[in-house]
């Protein structure tokens, strides 16, 4: 294997989606999330909902963008 090769190559839009799912994973789990309640719920829990939301909606937005035109 190359030095410096990706074990598998990956397109700009999915380096960026798979990024942005990370920060707002990591965000997710900051202490400050734990102690802020909006509408009755905990921000962890809204937090949580939203990312299982948006993670397949960014991947399947990402790959559908990626894909070769006929």
């Amino acid at each position: 294997m190359a030095r410096g090769k990706n074990f598998f190559p990956m397109q700009r839009g999915e380096k960026i989606a798979l990024s942005v799912l990370i920060v707002f994973a990591a965000a997710s789990f900051l202490p400050i999330a734990r102690s802020v309640e909006v509408a009755g719920m905990l921000l962890f829990g809204w937090l949580m909902a939203a990312l299982m939301l948006l993670s397949p909606i960014l991947t399947l937005w990402v790959f559908w963008r990626g894909r070769p035109r006929n």
